[in-house]
């Protein structure tokens, strides 16, 4: 039973998206990122708690990467191509603990929004993940990953050690360049065929006559900009304050 509940192969199959493996994961998901989000919000707990949390949130999700790998490799002799992080939230499960650890301002600026983003709309459309009625382990490996993209930009925005901003905005571009180098070039150069990017998914919509890549593309790039404006409204005023006080 263990090897079946590893496998993933345990209780029945099937598209339980919206169904109550799906609902209940969720909501466990949103209880905690509230919780969290409250806790780094205190005033009473001190920075270095804070950052302590934070630390511990991120080792975990960055050591289960690692042990699901070892997992695969060991226990279902999965080829190494197939365990490369090749899903943009794949990359960022890996990316987003490290730049945490690290504190790096940059990197947070390139794949926090992104990540962050990415996994709301994955809860929100989890299409393929729940496709069993039990939480098998590939499933709770999803759920884990997409929960650590939630937890460590959300933790670190309402703690305020982490905001975005309007005038830094094309480092979040290259983070999508970077995913999208990852998704489109480097799957091919392993051989690998797969909509990783989901350019041929039809989200958000699909317009006649004009490829994916650029209504997707464009589409993504407005509403993180629009995103990273509402997180940081204050700067983004000043922002443009100054840029119209130039020109006049």
């Amino acid at each position: 039973m263990f090897i079946d509940w590893l496998s993933g192969n345990l209780g029945n199959e099937g598209e339980f998206m919206y169904k109550e493996i799906h609902i209940v994961s969720t909501i466990i998901v949103v209880t905690i990122l509230i919780i969290l989000s409250i806790i780094a919000s205190l005033k009473k707990i001190s920075d270095k708690n804070k950052r302590i949390i934070l630390n511990v949130v991120a080792i975990f999700q960055l050591s289960f990467e690692v042990l699901w790998r070892v997992i695969y490799l060991f226990v279902f002799d999965t080829e190494l191509v197939n365990l490369w992080p090749m899903y943009p939230c794949n990359l960022g499960g890996v990316i987003i603990p490290i730049v945490a650890l690290i504190n790096n301002r940059t990197m947070k600026d390139m794949f926090y929004v992104f990540g962050f983003v990415g996994a709301c709309l994955t809860f929100a459309m989890p299409e393929g993940i729940f496709c069993r009625d039990v939480m098998s382990f590939p499933i709770l490996k999803s759920v884990l990953q997409h929960t650590g993209l939630l937890l460590i930009p959300s933790f670190e925005y309402f703690s305020k050690t982490y905001r975005p901003t309007i005038r830094r905005y094309y480092l979040l571009v290259i983070g999508c360049l970077i995913h999208f180098i990852n998704c489109e070039v480097i799957d091919k150069l392993f051989g690998l065929t797969g909509d990783y990017m989901f350019y041929q998914s039809g989200i958000p919509f699909v317009i006649p006559g004009v490829s994916q890549y650029i209504t997707l593309s464009v589409f993504a790039l407005i509403v993180f900009y629009i995103l990273v404006f509402l997180l940081n409204i204050k700067d983004g005023i000043d922002h443009y304050k100054k840029q119209f006080g130039r020109k006049n």
